[in-house]
């Protein structure tokens, strides 16, 4: 499918205006697992075609649970979705296309790894129609890289973002990660000014260190691996600070962006809207029912439900009205912006909205609450605070 192809496809035609819904496709394959990571991640053989075929056939088991009209958004995560052979991706994005509809402007988004990324892969991603990408830099330091186990360079990331520059690719998002242990403050800051620099949408994490994981193991044996506290609150700041002195401008508690960069795929989470979860491991969730889902993780368990007509599913849950309401403002209290308060919502959880603002966590306008700076850096307790039964 070429580039303008889908923005011509019937499918693009609706009578009515409707809600802006996505799709995920998990792709679980990596070339080797960094130590601090937990996501649903797997080191084997790529089956590019017998995968392929999987998510094109989960998209029938679950076409009810699509939304309405076409698609705003689709997302290929992982694991590294760029090793997904080109031709297997551009089958998944017409097959969508073609039972969907991607709307005209739909985002369409790959993640990739700075080592994986030549010209002659982002040409063909660029003729499947994909116009984003995702690119994990992580760091320009590669004393961190190496402790992160990352396989790239600094000099990869130059390479990569420049390679993607050259194959057409304006709307990039580059990936941080800071908070390492011996990490300097200034470095750290530099880093996020240089990323700033390259690309037009930034996400910065702070390094998490999930049980169970390489990382996790070390810690729980005393291992010192992330900075204290305060100064992960002071790099907090820091860094979006700089993000903003170059243009980017943080909009949600880990992504900045210049203006009309910001991640659609992402901003649906964060404003509970529907998404379609397709893949080993992906999750979906659509309002109208109230429900959740998770498929199952293991790659083979996955194709071998679908292979036999079965929704690959490990996990459901419908939400009541109260676990609606709990979760439209929690996700919505992570964009700066704020969340939209609901009558029901200043009824719930008004007083202990009013404490939050006296304590200066808080700020509250009509129809509108968002956390305060000092709020933000203790964005977790006040959501906890606001929440409390």
């Amino acid at each position: 499918m070429s580039a303008a192809s889908y923005k011509n496809s019937p499918q693009k035609e609706s009578p009515k205006v409707t809600a802006p819904w996505g799709i995920y496709v998990h792709f679980p394959y990596c070339r080797r697992r960094c130590p601090y990571c937990d996501f649903n991640v797997h080191v084997q053989p790529i089956p590019h075609t017998r995968y392929a075929a999987a998510v094109v056939a989960e998209m029938g088991l679950r076409a009810d649970e699509a939304g309405e009209g076409p698609a705003s958004t689709l997302y290929f995560g992982g694991g590294t979705p760029a090793l997904w052979r080109p031709e297997a991706l551009a089958r998944v994005i017409e097959a969508v296309d073609a039972r969907f509809g991607l709307r005209a402007e739909a985002e369409i988004t790959v993640e990739c790894n700075p080592e994986d990324v030549t010209e002659a892969l982002l040409i063909s991603l660029r003729a499947t129609s994909v116009n984003r990408l995702s690119l994990g830099l992580q760091s320009f330091s590669d004393e961190t890289l190496r402790f992160l186990g990352r396989t790239h360079s600094a000099a990869d990331n130059l390479r990569a973002v420049a390679t993607a520059r050259r194959a057409g690719f304006d709307n990039l998002s580059v990936d941080l990660i800071y908070g390492v242990a011996g990490q300097h403050i200034e470095a750290a800051i530099e880093e996020a000014r240089a990323a700033a620099r390259l690309a037009p949408h930034v996400s910065s994490y702070q390094l998490t260190i999930p049980e169970g994981t390489p990382f996790g193991r070390r810690a729980a044996g005393g291992a010192s691996l992330i900075l204290d506290d305060d100064l992960q609150a002071t790099l907090f700041e820091g860094v979006r600070a700089a993000l903003t002195a170059e243009g980017v401008i943080p909009y949600e508690i880990s992504n900045a962006a210049r203006p009309g960069f910001e991640a659609v795929h992402n901003g649906l989470y964060w404003a509970d809207r529907g998404y379609l979860g397709l893949g080993a491991g992906a999750h979906g969730f659509d309002p109208r029912a109230a429900s959740r889902w998770s498929n199952l993780t293991r790659p083979d368990a996955y194709l071998e439900a679908v292979e036999a007509g079965r929704r690959p599913e490990a996990f459901r849950e419908h939400l009541d009205p109260v676990a609606r309401r709990e979760e439209r403002l929690m996700l919505g209290l992570r964009r700066d912006a704020g969340v939209s308060v609901e009558p029901e919502d200043e009824i719930a959880y008004g007083a202990a909205a009013r404490r939050l603002e006296r304590e200066a966590l808080l700020l509250r306008a009509p129809g509108l609450w968002r956390v305060t700076p000092r709020g933000r850096l203790l964005l977790d307790s006040v959501i906890a605070a606001l929440l409390a039964p």
